[in-house]
């Protein structure tokens, strides 16, 4: 029997004006459609309809990752990781009477979990398990809710120092496998350490201070530091930027007052192009520095300076130590590093490609050409730690946001410590995953 008009137009008022096609009756649906009551296109369009979020429901996502985010914003949880499957070769096999390790590794193999817990909180923790051995990365909760009083967050645990734009990058967003010369500074005196960040940024700045002690994993004998960054980009959209910053770190060693500097030709390998070696009877080490980066469309200049000063006891001579790099990309299918400039971090991210990688579809994915040239000087005083120069090329294909392939080639141009180190070139190939 057919429905009478009223009734079918009541009964449809109801499935569109309420819940939606999943809150209705697939039953009725059924007969509205044999009865004549809908087409086909509306049956379809009320299925696929969507019932309206409430604030406990939960929206999920596969996008970037495992997202999981409730309706109302107040709680956010993301599960993801890297994997970095890298090889090298240097084109000898013994320098100085060093052998020389090549061949394939696991550089980075690592997971995290990280959100937002009742709006105001959120967190990290991330963990790499390369080499079959668990190393915490990050690991750290920071408060955000002082945002009206120009605060973005104050963060505690295990993370990043504020010092540099190739610290603060990923290593998944540098345009290059390995940073540079004058991250043997950087990586001495500010990698990653338990503390507590303080980090704001406005229209056309950004900044961000901490204070910190040791690494996981240095020992209960901790030392400290501190460490500073303010950028200023009084330029940034889409196609271009200016990007202007200063910085500095400050850090007294534990008990054992050591530092060294050193720079090894690949991850993989123990040779160390420089290396100052143990220097003892330290009272503070501090850097300062510089760094600018511009962007126009697809083409990006970027350069780095750290001076190192070192302050010894039992009148010892202080010591001062120069490094910088400076390195330009240029994407060939138009790409705008621009768009990945993200001034609230104080940050690069990695290219998007405008089309991803398909042979069905003809996409090319984004490729990339980049090349930069590094200098350090490690010889002060007594100190013979080396004077270093080397010119490295990528070449980088993204094939979507997710997976990227990298080759770079780096030659050393001189080198004052390994006199047999010069002219030597070392060709490394990545192939990068995240989700």
């Amino acid at each position: 029997m057919r429905l009478k008009k009223t009734g079918v137009t009541a009964m449809l008022g109801l499935v569109l004006a309420g819940q939606g096609a999943l809150a209705a009756d697939r039953e009725l649906l059924d007969i509205l459609l044999a009865n004549g009551a809908i087409t086909r296109d509306q049956y379809d369009r009320l299925l696929k309809k969507k019932e309206p979020l409430t604030k406990n429901d939960v929206e999920i996502s596969l996008k970037k990752g495992l997202h999981f985010k409730t309706a109302d914003g107040n709680f956010e949880t993301k599960i993801g990781g890297r994997m970095h499957l890298q090889a090298a070769y240097h084109d000898r096999d013994n320098i100085a009477g060093q052998n020389i390790d090549d061949g394939l590794e696991i550089r980075r193999g690592r997971l995290y979990a990280k959100g937002v817990l009742y709006h105001d909180w959120k967190y990290t923790a991330e963990y790499d398990f390369a080499g079959n051995k668990t190393h915490i990365k990050d690991l750290w909760v920071a408060y955000t809710g002082l945002k009206s009083y120009g605060l973005d967050f104050i963060g505690f645990g295990h993370q990043k120092q504020p010092y540099s734009l190739e610290v603060e990058m990923s290593s998944n967003d540098i345009p290059f496998i390995e940073r540079a010369l004058d991250y043997g500074f950087t990586e001495a005196v500010v990698d990653r350490a338990l503390g507590m960040r303080l980090q704001t940024h406005g229209h056309y700045w950004f900044a961000a201070a901490g204070l910190y002690g040791e690494s996981i994993g240095k020992g209960n004998d901790e030392g400290w530091g501190t460490a500073g960054r303010f950028i200023l980009a009084p330029l940034h959209d889409q196609e271009k930027v200016v990007h202007l910053g200063v910085r500095g770190a400050y850090r007294e060693p534990n008990d054992d007052r050591q530092q060294d500097f050193h720079y090894k030709s690949t991850h993989q390998s123990n040779l160390k192009l420089v290396n100052t070696g143990t220097m003892r009877n330290v009272d503070n080490t501090a850097l300062v520095g510089a760094e600018a980066a511009f962007v126009y469309g697809p083409v990006s200049l970027e350069g780095e300076y750290t001076h190192a000063m070192v302050e010894r006891k039992k009148g010892l001579s202080d010591l001062d130590f120069d490094g910088f790099h400076v390195q330009a990309t240029w994407s060939l299918t138009g790409e705008s590093r621009a768009a990945a400039y993200k001034l609230k971090d104080g940050e690069f991210k990695r290219l998007k490609p405008h089309q991803y990688f398909s042979l069905s579809q003809g996409g090319l994915g984004a490729w990339e050409l980049a090349a930069r040239y590094a200098w350090i000087d490690l010889n002060d005083q007594e100190v013979k730690g080396g004077r270093a120069q080397d010119f490295t090329m990528a070449l980088n294909w993204y094939l979507n946001p997710n997976i990227r392939l990298m080759f770079d080639w780096t030659h050393q141009l001189n080198n004052s410590r390994i006199k047999q180190a010069e002219d030597l070139d070392i060709f490394q190939l990545r192939t990068q995953l995240t989700f």
